[in-house]
């Protein structure tokens, strides 16, 4: 008898990092071995880091929600730099219209500071008029600064964080599952596009990069969950653009489910998935 693979579910997410506008066409040039000829040839038209119309569309495709977690403070020592979250409004209506979900995806100087936490929620929930349940720390934070943040995030009335990645220049088994703390789901970071291009050769290691953290979840029964990350302004770079290639990997896998952190928080709370 074939043994039965255990399910595993991949919180699906994107960080939009950047303005309504996107990058400015200088830093875009700057970085202009990232972009095909068509891409550059049409900056004028289209920004190729501003991409969440594309990305709406393909997940629509594939009949697959995500959650994107958008920033809401306006001064940061972190680039790349803070925009007005009004310009998305219609787009974050939408979305959450649309069974997407919307998270905070917090200033880096906020796990500490109650009020800059409670101010930014307020923001994103006055203008996608919605609870916001999720937190993403713009910048990853390290596990010295998670514990405040967490408790921090408890007191506003969060239910999950996904701030943490246990090590920035490969996966660890740490970096998969989920854990309770203070009251919160916290679901560590598996895989992040920023991360691992960088250690890519060709466009073809994408999917299976993706393929093999599958298949390090599925040898960790009592994991079930991991964690990906790539962002809205990746779309269109090399390697970024194979999005549409992991989606279908994603979905092709009879034992893998794609969820928004709100869906996996739920499932949670109510033991429909734990620790074996």
């Amino acid at each position: 008898m074939t043994r039965k693979s255990p399910p595993i579910f991949v919180f699906l997410s994107h960080d939009v990092d950047w303005g309504k506008e996107g990058a400015p066409k200088s830093h875009i040039l700057e970085r202009k071995d990232r972009f095909d000829e068509a891409t550059l040839n049409n900056l004028d038209e289209k920004n190729p880091y501003q991409n969440i119309p594309e990305i709406l569309d393909i997940e629509e495709g594939y009949g697959v929600r995500s959650t994107f977690f958008f920033r809401a403070c306006t001064d940061s020592r972190h680039r790349p730099p803070p925009y007005n979250l009004e310009d998305y409004k219609s787009d974050i209506q939408s979305m959450i219209s649309g069974g997407w979900e919307v998270g905070l995806h917090s200033d880096f100087l906020s796990h500490d500071n109650l009020e800059r936490l409670r101010q930014e929620k307020r923001w994103l929930e006055d203008i996608s008029r919605a609870r916001i349940f999720g937190n993403r720390t713009h910048n990853m934070i390290g596990e010295d600064m998670h514990a405040s943040l967490l408790g921090n995030l408890k007191m506003l009335e969060f239910r999950y964080d996904s701030s943490v990645k246990y090590n920035r220049d490969y996966i660890t088994q740490r970096d998969f599952g989920f854990f309770v703390d203070k009251g919160l789901t916290v679901f560590p970071i598996t895989l992040m596009d920023a991360l691992i291009f960088p250690n890519i050769v060709t466009e073809r290691d994408v999917v299976k990069i993706v393929k093999q953290a599958i298949d390090v979840c599925e040898r960790l029964p009592s994991k079930r969950v991991m964690t990906i990350i790539w962002h809205n302004c990746s779309l269109k770079m090399r390697f970024g653009r194979k999005y549409t290639k992991v989606l279908e990997h994603l979905i092709s896998r009879k034992n893998v489910s794609v969820k928004t952190g709100i869906e996996l928080s739920d499932m949670i709370e109510k033991n429909e998935i734990h620790h074996l």
